[in-house]
């Protein structure tokens, strides 16, 4: 019986863990960011965000562009213009929002 109770907990814990976080990097002028993974989600502060040249989708949202003023081209961002872009990602609407 208590077999069967840690069990279910433990696959409790497992399921409710958070994402792996993007490694965090220094950029040229010694401040911290954070590096875009190209090839799938970049997760921040238990926030996934698709990134790529010139847009950016979060999860279960439409696709945004990068709002002005934020280069991705280095392949990292700081964590303030992560939040922005990622305002940028929320507001885009989701599946059920028509053609916004």
């Amino acid at each position: 019986m208590n077999r069967w109770i840690y069990s279910g907990f433990a696959l409790l814990v497992s399921a409710c863990s958070p994402p792996p976080q993007a490694p965090l990097v220094t950029d040229a002028n010694g401040q911290t960011a954070i590096q875009i993974n190209t090839s799938g989600l970049t997760c921040y502060e238990s926030t996934c965000l698709e990134i790529t040249r010139g847009s950016v989708r979060a999860i279960g949202h439409k696709r945004a562009r990068i709002p002005k003023g934020i280069d991705v081209s280095s392949g990292a961002v700081t964590p303030d213009e992560f939040k922005r872009t990622r305002q940028s990602a929320m507001l885009a609407g989701g599946p059920g929002s028509g053609n916004r």
